[in-house]
């Protein structure tokens, strides 16, 4: 399959094996199942679906589009594949997918608005069912939403990176002092504060740049004074002035499209 989105496989019958295909095979490695699964990769992965014997194979195959890699962080702290047998479903996830299954038989009214919102749904269930099971983790941005004193740090950088947050400021919404939020922001997201406010920064400039907005309106909107300072920093993380970084992006965003 190309890599042209993240795909959702609801593997319902049969004996399948999946594995990556040319330069993602060695992130998506071959895996077989006997039993019926669901499959989500959420980044774009070149990838075989593939039938293990002549039993009938019955699956049902979703793209899922959560943006570019790089440019969302939630989409960088899932795993690569991420596997749930359906006989392991906690009880709302199996009634959504219950309707999906249905939906996707019935080809009814509004078929592909439907299946699209169910599939949603789901997806956001399978989320919250990571966050459950990463609470008490370390190292990510999925660790660091499960942590009650870190997600309302988190959502203030994610909806304001314009702000410039001291670390007074953040250990205040988290309850804590300014020693224990950078100790425990640290531990459970695997880099201080400050350092993940620019990696943000940074990420929210490459998006407004490819929407289009000149380099001083990106710098404004993503809390630095010039767009001077915003080529500096661009520079120095990423080795490569905005301007530039945004012409190679259209090119290669061409290139993909032929």
């Amino acid at each position: 399959m190309l890599a042209d989105s993240g795909r959702l496989h609801l593997l319902l019958r049969g004996p399948v094996q999946i594995e990556g295909d040319g330069e993602d095979a060695e992130r998506l490695p071959r895996e077989q199942w006997l039993q019926p699964v669901l499959v989500w990769l959420p980044a774009p992965a070149r990838h075989r679906l593939m039938p293990m014997s002549d039993q009938p194979m019955q699956v049902f195959d979703v793209p899922v589009d959560f943006g570019e890699s790089g440019l969302n962080p939630l989409l960088d702290a899932l795993p690569h594949r991420l596997v749930l047998a359906r006989r392991d479903l906690p009880a709302a996830m199996s009634a959504t997918l219950a309707l999906i299954v249905e939906e996707a038989e019935g080809q009814g009214c509004a078929h592909v608005a439907m299946l699209s919102r169910l599939v949603e749904v789901l997806l956001l269930q399978w989320l919250r069912h990571q966050l459950d099971r990463m609470r008490g983790g370390s190292g990510s941005l999925l660790a660091g939403l499960s942590d009650p004193a870190l997600r309302p740090v988190l959502d203030a950088i994610h909806r304001q990176p314009e702000h410039a947050w001291s670390l007074a400021e953040l250990a205040r919404l988290a309850g804590l002092s300014r020693t224990a939020l950078a100790e425990r922001f640290a531990r459970v997201v695997g880099q201080p504060p400050g350092d993940y406010l620019l990696d943000w920064r940074l990420r929210r400039a490459r998006l407004l740049l490819r929407e289009g907005l000149g380099v001083a309106e990106v710098a404004t909107a993503v809390g630095y004074g010039s767009a001077a300072a915003l080529t500096r920093l661009f520079s120095q993380r990423l080795g490569q002035a905005p301007a530039r970084w945004r012409r190679e992006q259209a090119v290669r965003s061409r290139v993909s499209a032929q």
